[in-house]
């Protein structure tokens, strides 16, 4: 029988170097991610056309980009408590045929009704998908390099964007919008099976009380480090872990993971709402200030062409300087820059190039905080509900998300789009105040240092 500890583990796995298996699962996770993106934007390019084919009223148009948020509210919810209970990669794999099935189907979606179907259920694998990824990154990276993993794994959705314009640009006009979404089902397919050989988090084994198989991952991932990197060095020595009983949902509740819940909560709402406020209406609105189908598509690629570049300047700064310094920034600057790129667009000031520049800006921004949320969030809570907190903070985001559509399609037509953006550029920078004033550092921590606190969860 092993003799194997939680300390002993943790200890273990943080005295790695960055090598192959961790670019494997790198890999698994980036390549997932950016099929989330490319779903997400391809529905934004495509719905001039699908909204005109189907005669979708403005208000329409946004509850089709709701339904499936509201799909991603129940799949993180969900798949965040089952990847507890489960397993990161299980579900991770589940989600993510989910999504790609449901997203292949669409292309055949004869009216509204069936579309909403169909947008809810690749909500349900999208929203999954996503809280399961950054868990399982966090536990199998070692703290030297958790923040520029994650990041760069978040970074992903900028070229997952850039491909779904990309698709839009080349195909849509030859294909049609049902044989463009079609397209996207083959390569998340791929993906699918691309995660066999990746080992689950020897984290998860064990507290779930499966020590010789947290024993057997751990001892397979050491192996192939040493066969790459050499000797290993000696493993970090932990302080004594408690460990968390109970009911998973009601310890996000308790005193010690509270004040910390609250704030995730609040920063996945603020900042999801004004992403799907910009992102969902961005070609539609700049189609109806006057520019063609196709020049708000070529204007919104090259608008996301900041995004990889910010998000790995983010995910660099995060590991040097922390989360909260560039969180903060990140999300006022981007409120002041919605404002600012509403304002230009309503009042076509300054021509091709102010539009550029100010989307740019707001892409920019936005860039640089996602990758500090997704890794922030998965730090705050410990390995027992890791995927429950992270999937719950996630569900919050999506609450933001299913409102931001819909209500910028409703305050549109009755206030204009300057005070509209106006909103949205609000909800960015509540967030960047929330985490300026009650936001912890996690910076150079391990993540049983941040969370190995004193606390009773049994309810």
């Amino acid at each position: 029988m092993s003799t194997l500890t939680l300390e002993k583990l943790t200890g273990r796995m943080e005295r790695l170097p960055f090598s192959k298996i961790h670019k494997k699962v790198f890999s698994l996770a980036a390549m997932g991610y950016l099929f989330d993106a490319y779903d997400v934007a391809l529905l934004g390019f495509i719905m001039p056309l699908m909204s005109k084919e189907l005669h979708l009223t403005p208000v329409q148009i946004g509850f089709t980009f709701s339904i499936g948020l509201f799909g991603m509210l129940i799949g993180a919810l969900i798949a965040g408590t089952l990847a507890d209970k489960f397993g990161r990669l299980k579900i991770f794999q589940y989600t993510l045929l989910t999504f790609a099935i449901a997203t292949g189907l669409t292309a055949f979606a004869p009216n509204y009704t069936i579309l909403l179907v169909l947008r809810f259920i690749t909500g349900l694998g999208l929203g999954g998908e996503q809280p399961v990824v950054f868990t399982f990154l966090s536990e199998m990276v070692p703290n030297e390099y958790r923040g520029r993993v994650n990041g760069m794994t978040e970074a992903m959705w900028g070229f997952g964007t850039l491909l779904a314009a990309t698709t839009a640009f080349f195909v849509l006009p030859v294909f049609g919008w049902r044989m463009t979404f079609a397209f996207g089902v083959l390569p998340a397919i791929l993906v699918w099976f691309f995660r066999l050989g990746i080992p689950e988090s020897p984290r998860w084994y064990m507290i779930k009380g499966q020590i010789d198989k947290a024993e057997q991952q751990l001892i397979m991932i050491e192996k192939i480090v040493e066969g790459e990197k050499g000797p290993l060095s000696e493993p970090q020595i932990v302080a004594p872990i408690t460990l968390l009983t109970g009911y998973k949902h009601a310890a996000l509740m308790k005193p010690v993971f509270l004040k910390r819940s609250v704030v995730l909560w609040a920063l996945w709402f603020f900042s999801m709402f004004g992403f799907w406020g910009v992102t969902s209406w961005m070609p539609t609105l700049i189609k109806q200030a006057g520019y063609s189908l196709y020049a708000s598509i070529g204007f919104v690629f090259i608008m996301n062409l900041v995004w990889v570049p910010s998000g790995i300047v983010s995910s660099i700064l995060m590991d040097k300087i922390g989360r909260k310094t560039p969180l903060t920034v990140y999300l006022v600057l981007g409120g002041i820059v919605t404002l600012l790129y509403g304002w230009v667009l309503a009042n076509h000031i300054g021509g091709v190039a102010a539009l550029l520049s100010c989307g740019m800006a707001v892409i920019f921004c936005m860039a640089g905080a996602f990758p500090v949320i997704f890794a922030y969030t998965p730090e705050n809570y410990p390995t027992e509900i890791r995927g429950t907190g992270t999937g719950t903070a996630n569900a919050w985001g999506r609450v933001g998300g299913i409102l931001a559509p819909t209500i910028v399609g409703f305050l549109y037509p009755i206030i204009g789009l300057t005070y509209t953006l106006g909103v949205v550029a609000a909800a960015f920078a509540l967030g960047g105040v929330v985490m300026a004033l009650w936001g912890i550092e996690t910076k150079n921590k391990i993540l049983e240092e941040i969370s190995n606190v004193n606390f009773t969860a049994n309810v």
